[in-house]
């Protein structure tokens, strides 16, 4: 009886073992054969095209506004060349936007790239004789980008997509107020303080604090108000020759109350 219980308890552990050895054989075949598979590739594009994740895009916000300030400082020092330049480099990255942006904002972007790249013309020709034009085109640019992160922000609530949603709010909130700055307008209070709880949502967003679903809606349906707004304010600039406010000095490179 002692012999025969040895015996059962010996085949068992030889069980085991062979079990084990098996199963780290099978985990080394599993591991090998996804070494072997290739990996992922990234889209290829058309030629003369790059393929751009769209979070890469995240940290060039700012550019369009960047080069527009060195144009007017350019235009001002009377070196129009490179004023022209600073032009056309920030409406390459409204091209950029324009690439992934919906029907409508896509509609919107063209139509202020068009302006940009003739402005650019006009300037380098020495045929624009005022720095207020190229404010108001500035202004126009940035109503333009508001108004496509806007839209993006409603297609990512649509989705869900709570990280993108913040980034979308929060770059439109930025050209709004660069927006409003171009185009010489003090902000209301009720636009300062849209502005800020929309920099304030979207950092909680982009830092995945949660899904924020009311308030996130809420404050998407008061920025497209001030960007309207803004829109509104600019249109007679566009229909009469009657020149719109000039700002005293170029606005501020990076706004303040979206941080």
């Amino acid at each position: 009886m002692y012999r025969r219980t040895i015996g059962s308890m010996i085949v068992l552990v030889m069980a085991v073992v062979f079990c084990v050895v098996g199963l780290k054989g099978c985990e080394k075949k599993a591991q090998a054969a996804e070494a072997a598979q290739p990996a992922a590739e990234t889209p290829k594009a058309p030629e003369g095209h790059v393929v751009v994740k769209e979070e890469v895009l995240n940290a060039f916000v700012e550019s369009p506004g960047e080069h527009f300030h060195k144009a007017r400082q350019s235009f001002l020092k009377k070196d129009y060349k490179a004023a022209a330049e600073e032009i056309r480099k920030g409406a390459a990255f409204m091209k950029l936007q324009a690439a992934r942006a919906t029907a409508e904002g896509k509609k919107v972007l063209t139509v202020s790239i068009d302006e940009l790249e003739k402005l650019a013309k006009d300037v380098e020709q020495g045929t624009v004789a005022s720095a207020a034009t190229l404010n108001h085109a500035f202004a126009r640019a940035h109503h333009a980008l508001a108004r496509h992160h806007y839209l993006k922000a409603m297609e990512y609530k649509a989705k869900g997509a709570a990280t993108k949603l913040g980034h979308a709010l929060k770059a439109s909130a930025i050209h709004l107020e660069h927006g409003f700055a171009w185009a010489g307008h003090k902000l209301e209070a009720a636009t300062v303080a849209v502005i800020k709880d929309t920099g304030l949502v979207a950092g909680k967003l982009i830092e995945g604090g949660g899904w924020i679903g009311k308030e996130a809606g809420m404050l998407i349906e008061k920025i497209g108000v001030e960007i309207e707004k803004l829109g509104k304010m600019l249109e007679p600039a566009k229909k009469s020759s009657a020149p719109a406010p000039t700002p005293a000095t170029a606005p501020a490179t990076e706004p303040s109350r979206t941080k």
